[in-house]
């Protein structure tokens, strides 16, 4: 019998500029943190590799963050990217378990812009609910091409990793959302509604969970890389040092501060600079994610979003929890994972776990699985 109290599970997220692993074990009292390793996985865009470079500096570096004494490869939880998968929320009549396997795959094909042959193909009930007098169920459902996953399941096994579960990174996040979901917010604000938002590199994930449950998940194809290029043209910079220099200088200019810009320093002019070159991507992300909320107030579940956690790599941008939080008009807290996990301070730089605490999302979520929620 498989005793997860005895296991140690790592959840490996890989993504587009980095590798995260964080291996937990669970105990009695709770989860305590094992490893947590980052691996960068070029200086330069990886988007300009041609497809056997991209595949090699991908299986190396998965080997290596693997081999990592505090990692290791037995109990591995990857995901798929979600604009890899295509996800829906729909509503069947309500039956039993057995019943759906047979009624939720019909339904999903209208959903679907492929054959049911052509992807692999999962679904969740997430509530029961009655609308028009009968009773119903919400149900996500979640298809990936063959494609895809056999894409996904070639690199994994070239660089020795045999997946016991495979996600979606959206769900992977609402997965660390949930454990700390009883924890008095930064902000005191408590919310029923919460859109949580994850910068990556090359796009911005925004899942919206209602009382710890998922019911709305939208990919924007806008993230850290777009701004890097920016800064990239305006400076005449290779990609890294566009990409150093906005890790160290960039600031976002908020309304409530007041800043001078008639004489700023020579470090505060770069600073400047750097602003108005993102601009106009940090607009368009902000106006999509503005979207994301108008829509899912209108349409899916007629509630406003009461609050934003954000994470993911931009998300230590300065001032980017501030931006957003003036211009929506929504708390924003920068979304720290560890608040309910037992963190032995002998086995951990504590500096580089602060520092680095918001790319570790996704990969919690998915050290959280388990083999009965496959």
């Amino acid at each position: 019998m498989f005793d997860f109290f005895q296991q140690s599970v790592i959840g490996l997220d890989i993504g587009t500029s980095t590798i995260k692993a964080i291996k937990i074990k669970k105990h009695k009292s709770g989860y305590e943190l094992i490893g947590a390793e980052i691996f960068s996985l070029t200086s330069e865009s990886i988007e300009e590799l041609d497809p056997d470079a991209k595949m090699s500096l991908y299986v190396n570096s998965i080997k290596k963050i693997i081999k990592q004494k505090n990692i290791g490869a037995k109990m591995v939880t990857t995901a798929i990217p979600g604009d890899s998968a295509i996800i829906r929320y729909i509503k069947v009549p309500y039956d039993t378990p057995e019943a759906l396997k047979t009624i939720v795959p019909v339904q999903a094909e209208q959903y679907i812009p492929l054959g049911m042959d052509q992807v692999i193909f999962d679904y969740q009930v997430l509530n029961e609910l009655e609308e028009e007098g009968q009773k119903k169920m919400e149900v996500l459902i979640v298809a990936v091409k063959n494609e895809t996953m056999s894409q996904h399941l070639d690199l994994l096994k070239a660089a020795g990793v045999n997946p016991f579960v495979i996600d979606v990174d959206s769900f992977a996040l609402c997965n660390a959302y949930s454990l700390n979901l009883e924890e008095e917010s930064e902000t005191g604000v408590k919310a029923d509604t919460v859109a949580l938002i994850n910068i990556g590199a090359r796009f911005t994930s925004v899942t919206i969970v209602e009382n710890g449950i998922p019911h709305f998940s939208r990919d924007i194809n806008i993230g850290g890389n777009n701004f890097t290029k920016e800064i990239q043209r305006e400076f005449n910079l290779s990609f890294a040092q566009a990409e150093e220099l906005k890790k160290q200088q960039a600031v976002i200019m908020v309304e409530s501060e007041e800043i001078l810009l008639t004489t700023p320093s020579t470090e505060d002019s770069k600073s400047v600079k750097i602003f108005e070159a993102i601009t106009p991507a940090l607009n368009k992300l902000l106006n999509d994610i503005r979207r994301s909320f108008d829509y899912y107030e209108s349409t899916v579940k007629k509630k406003p979003v009461q609050k934003i956690l954000l994470s993911g790599g931009s998300s230590k941008i300065k001032n980017i929890d501030r931006f957003l939080s003036e211009r929506l008009g929504i708390p924003v807290e920068i979304n720290f994972p560890f608040k309910n996990i037992n963190i032995n301070s002998k086995n951990f730089d504590f500096d580089f776990l602060r520092a680095n605490a918001v790319c570790f999302n996704v990969a919690l979520g998915l050290a959280l699985r388990t083999r009965s929620e496959r």
